[in-house]
């Protein structure tokens, strides 16, 4: 028999709702979360009924004000879905918060490990390990981690854990004037093998991360049921730092591989031999160039003077192992240009094959980091990201700069040294522009394959960034392919012919080889603001007026 409770109790300091204090008896009835502890396999989840939920957004309210956020960071959200055909249309309205899943894909991503999953089954953010990476706010498909401009990290719901523990209701139960949402037990073996309950209209696919939260829809449910806010298609935010960086970084990469490459054919190709005391000069040029990338990486975490955490969860993330990884590469570089410089100038007596293996080990950690660099936009809550068309992209991008960049160092060098008229002088130019046309083409390629096939796609996230591409942001895709065209084509092959007939002045040479590289540049530049502004999340339902957030 329930506990008997005195009249006192209605004024404590939770302040809840009567009818969360008691049942149609008078008696103490706390049935909106368990009484009984967790038993072995079980875990807290939150049960929703949309039958029960008017949109009153008390729970939104509630959440709010009791972890203190700022009213653009939501914890919990109330969307709306609506369908059927008049005189028989429905709307209904969906609560939601974290799901707390039983795989969480926010916590498998974080590099710095500021998630755990408790004893209990919540999934718990520690702020003091977070950099604001946002990285798990890609991962989510149900865009439950929110970056918090005033403490510049993410945050998310934690079921107010707190006062679970001490028997209180979380926040968003107690306001809630129809007990629509509950706190429950949920066995994680069987619900691992059949969680159709928490699947619903407009939501993304629960087996993307098996989440837990139990949704219960009303009956004589309407067959076909649109998210509310299905029309509001926006752009992504630009990321303006991870633009330098990658494209930086495959710049960097692409071009110690051309070098690295070029340096070991010379040894068997004649007319590859300018590029023996030419090595010195590139290699140093690659490596201001990651220099500036990295130093651009940082700029995009909330918290930068903790980035050196990025590197704690390498066996996990794949944001981690892209910081280790052009660590490597960075610092590798930076002794395999000090050695060749060293070399060039003092004549080290160097053991035979040594820079040639140090120069491999820089390709490699370069290539290396572009794939964990592809890797980590490869999220299933992004899905014009998640196909192998992006590593092809990132890689494309390093072999068409890093050339070109090769080729405008080279061109400075070769006017400067008295080598323009040398004997195979034309050769190093002509194999830094081959490897970036042909590169170019298969980018086009690849650009158009991408705009074609996301066309076809049904799926709602898809068609958002299709109509994103060739709607939105129609004058600056078809600028991004003008670029590519006069960068990778047109320059290059009109430098291509007068390199043909020799006599070439300096200052054309020079001239040619930067307009080369800067249209491509900023072509590469351009793909990759598309690439982050036209991707479409997966996400719960917003309400009619609102897009939902990232």
């Amino acid at each position: 028999m329930s506990e008997q409770f005195d009249l006192i109790d209605l004024l404590d300091e939770q302040n809840l709702p009567l009818k969360n204090r008691v049942n149609e008896e008078g008696y103490y009835a706390p049935t909106l979360i368990p009484i009984e502890p967790l038993e072995e396999g079980e875990q807290y989840r939150f049960h929703f009924d949309m039958s029960r939920c008017v949109g009153c957004q008390c729970c939104v309210v509630a959440c709010n004000e009791q972890n203190n956020n700022p009213a653009e960071v939501n914890w919990r959200r109330v969307g709306e879905i609506e369908g059927g055909i008049y005189p028989n249309a429905k709307k209904y309205h969906l609560s939601m918060a974290c799901n707390h899943c039983l795989d969480p894909s926010c916590l498998t991503g974080c590099p710095t490990d500021a998630y755990v999953k408790l004893e209990d089954g919540i999934v718990k953010h520690q702020a003091e390990e977070c950099i604001g990476c946002r990285y798990c706010t890609w991962n989510c498909p149900y865009g439950v981690p929110q970056f918090n401009p005033e403490r510049n990290i993410v945050t998310k719901c934690d079921m107010c854990h707190s006062r679970l523990k001490a028997g209180e209701l979380p926040a968003c139960v107690g306001a809630c004037p129809e007990s629509a949402i509950q706190i429950e037990k949920v066995n994680i073996k069987e619900w691992r093998e059949n969680h159709s309950q928490a699947d619903a209209p407009g939501m993304p696919d629960s087996n993307i991360t098996i989440s837990t939260t139990r949704i219960t829809v009303p009956n004589h449910f309407p067959e076909s049921m649109l998210k509310a806010n299905h029309h509001q298609i926006q752009p992504a935010e630009p990321h303006t730092s991870l633009i330098f960086m990658t494209v930086l970084t495959q710049l960097a990469a692409g071009g110690f591989l051309t070098l690295w490459l070029g340096d070991l054919c010379s040894h068997f190709i004649n007319f590859l031999k300018p590029l023996r005391n030419f090595l010195p000069f590139g290699a140093s040029g690659m490596l201001v160039v990651t220099g500036i990338a990295l130093f651009a990486a940082i700029f995009h975490l909330g918290r930068p003077l903790y980035a050196y955490k990025a590197l704690k969860m390498w066996k996990r993330s794949w944001l981690s192992r892209e910081v280790l990884l052009f660590a490597l590469f960075s610092n590798l570089g930076a002794a395999y240009a000090s050695l060749q410089i060293a070399n060039h100038f003092w004549k080290l007596s160097l053991p035979f094959g040594l820079l040639s293996v140090i120069g491999g080990l820089v390709a490699f950690f370069g290539l290396a980091g572009i794939y964990a660099s592809a890797k980590i936009y490869l999220v299933p809550a992004r899905p014009a990201w998640n196909t192998n068309r992006t590593p092809l992209r990132f890689f494309l991008t390093g072999f068409i700069l890093g050339p070109l960049f090769a080729l405008v160092v080279y061109s400075v060098y070769s006017s400067i040294s008295l080598t323009l008229q040398g004997p195979y002088f034309q050769g190093p130019a002509f194999a830094f522009l081959l490897i970036s046309a042909i590169s170019g083409l298969l980018q086009l390629v690849v650009l158009l394959a991408r705009l074609f096939s996301i066309r076809q796609n049904e799926s709602d996230e898809l068609y958002g960034s299709t109509f994103l591409l060739i709607h939105r942001f129609k004058n600056y895709f078809i600028s991004r392919l003008i670029l590519l065209i006069l960068g990778s084509f047109l320059l290059p092959f009109t430098l291509f012919h007068l390199l043909s007939f020799g006599n070439l002045l300096p200052v054309t040479f020079i001239s040619f080889s930067t307009a080369s590289f800067v249209f491509s540049l900023l072509g590469e530049f351009l793909g990759r603001y598309l690439f982050f502004v036209t991707v479409v999340p997966k996400n719960m339902p917003g309400s009619f007026f609102t897009a939902g957030s990232e």
